[in-house]
């Protein structure tokens, strides 16, 4: 299914890429600029803090919770290898575990405290990138590549693209709001979800034919095309 799919364009990915590297740089440069635009960002969305808000946003952030993004890639894959996709099942376990690999590389080399005023939510360990953001963004390109695109209703799948891309900026916006992250290490997490995707589709492309051997054996031969 994953083969017939449009791939993250080069240019978005080199971007994404890019802007990642960027923010990093600043994080580690200790950026004054930096930490004026994300104290800026935090005093405007924690500007009031009403019960309402704080119990959806913290329910948001639960829900995201990057334990809980393992979980749902492990109930995907699941789906498609009952479906006979095995190979994207295989690769949805992958990227999710990769992912987290490298985000937890990235949190090791950059070493950015959490914010510390304001926190809803007692967060320990550090904050740049945000590992709620970057499993949401990627949970959320499963649920558009394998399911929302086989939808035949052009209008069902504009609604629940919104749905799904609100569904980020509330995610996003709940870590800023909690107090748990700084803005640019929510940005910084979705623009490494994004760059991590377009290696991830790149891999799928390359090793498509060696892991459809192995894993659907019966099937050879009809995999050359992707």
């Amino acid at each position: 299914m994953l083969k017939n799919q449009n791939s993250i364009s080069t240019r978005y990915a080199w971007m994404s890429g890019l802007i990642f590297v960027l923010l990093l740089l600043a994080i580690k440069a200790n950026s004054a600029l930096l930490l004026k635009l994300d104290t800026g960002i935090i005093g405007i969305v924690q500007d009031s803090l009403p019960e309402f808000e704080t119990t959806l946003m913290t329910l948001v952030s639960k829900i995201a919770e990057p334990s809980f993004a393992i979980v749902y890639a492990v109930i995907i894959a699941a789906i498609l290898w009952f479906m006979r996709l095995r190979v994207d099942a295989i690769w949805t376990l992958a990227t999710i575990g990769g992912g987290d690999v490298v985000a937890y590389i990235f949190k090791e080399i950059v070493q950015r405290a959490r914010p510390r005023w304001n926190q809803i939510i007692p967060e320990s360990g550090y904050s740049f990138p945000s590992g709620h953001t970057f499993g949401a963004v990627i949970i959320v390109f499963f649920i558009l590549w394998f399911f929302v695109s086989q939808i035949r209703s052009t209008t069902i799948q504009k609604v629940s693209q919104i749905g799904l891309i609100i569904w980020v900026v509330l995610v996003m916006y709940s870590r800023i709001y909690l107090g748990a992250h700084y803005p640019s290490d929510v940005f910084g997490a979705f623009f490494l979800a994004v760059a991590w995707l377009a290696i991830a589709r790149w891999l799928y492309k390359l090793l498509y034919n060696f892991v459809a051997k192995v894993v659907e054996p019966r099937s050879e031969g009809r995999h050359s095309q992707h």
